[in-house]
């Protein structure tokens, strides 16, 4: 297991997660359309706040409507290709809960590096993400033409809600990939039966410590300014290279943590299993129990 030390990068940093639960009737939205795509953005070849990023998601926009009887969400993403690796982003999954919501309303069109534009004119597909008692988990999928890298794609659709279903509205503001820029809305249900709150984890510097399980969330808040943070060595290499983040207290570590592959057993295991396995083994070493 490598090794872990503290970095540390003087900035400023400003994230809200925010939770709303609301309740109450108001107009249906018109929807998102593809949004002006700056000259620069069409340009870019790499992002100083995420070095050797794949991707980057541009702009990101949602606007949540729970109006209580046609409640609805509409989304937009424009994301920028930088590497061969990012073009696997051409491939979306959009995911939802079969019974609660739909995905309908999907654009999708892809911009060259030249500027020209080729619109999505293919199938969209349905598969089964999980499917448990009473839970059905679905996602809509389709994959962008001509996608390079250098490529910008954006896709539009809107998450419908079944009539009368009235559920925690929330937006996930950290993603896989670095943002650069979004925007987030909401018109809550506000009968004379019900009250409507906002929650929010920390605006600003975080008062206190920290926790994430996202490796790439934990570096970007140092690059941004959040102190010093706990990280692999390997995953923090671009971010010291390109003079983000510096490395201190080389002499402390901390000790290594054990990682556990729990399968129901050796009879009838797939080939892939036992190679993914035998893999983790090579990779980090320690005894192997089956």
């Amino acid at each position: 297991m490598p090794a872990r030390r503290w970095f540390v990068v003087p900035s400023s940093l400003f994230i809200v997660v925010l939770t709303v639960i609301a309740l109450c009737p108001t107009p249906v939205s018109a929807g998102i359309g593809f949004q002006p795509v700056p000259p620069e953005e069409v340009k870019l070849t790499s992002e100083p706040q995420a070095p050797g990023a794949p991707a980057i998601i541009l702009f990101r926009e949602v606007d949540r409507d729970d109006n209580g009887h046609t409640s609805h969400e509409d989304n937009y993403l424009r994301i920028k290709i930088l590497t061969e690796e990012g073009r696997k982003y051409a491939d979306v999954e959009i995911p939802f809960v079969k019974g609660h919501e739909n995905v309908i309303a999907i654009k999708a069109h892809t911009i060259r590096p030249d500027g020209s534009v080729v619109d999505f004119g293919g199938k969209v597909f349905e598969k089964t993400i999980v499917k448990a008692k009473g839970v059905k988990y679905l996602a809509k999928t389709f994959t962008l033409p001509d996608v390079q890298i250098g490529s910008i794609i954006e896709y539009v659709y809107t998450n419908d809600f079944a009539e009368y279903l009235l559920l925690d509205s929330h937006w996930i503001l950290s993603d896989e990939l670095f943002t650069k820029r979004a925007r987030f809305s909401l018109k809550p249900y506000a009968g004379s039966d019900t009250r409507w709150s906002v929650r929010w984890s920390w605006q600003g510097l975080p008062p206190a410590r920290v926790m994430g399980n996202s490796p790439d969330l934990i570096l970007r808040m140092a690059a941004n300014g959040a102190g010093i943070v706990l990280s692999e060595h390997g995953s923090a290499d671009s971010y010291v290279k390109a003079g983000q983040l510096v490395r201190v207290l080389p002499e402390w570590e901390v000790q290594p943590a054990p990682l556990w592959a729990v399968f129901p057993g050796r009879r009838l295991m797939p080939a892939r299993t036992r190679a993914f396995i035998d893999a983790l083994t090579a990779k980090f070493g320690g005894s192997k129990k089956t």
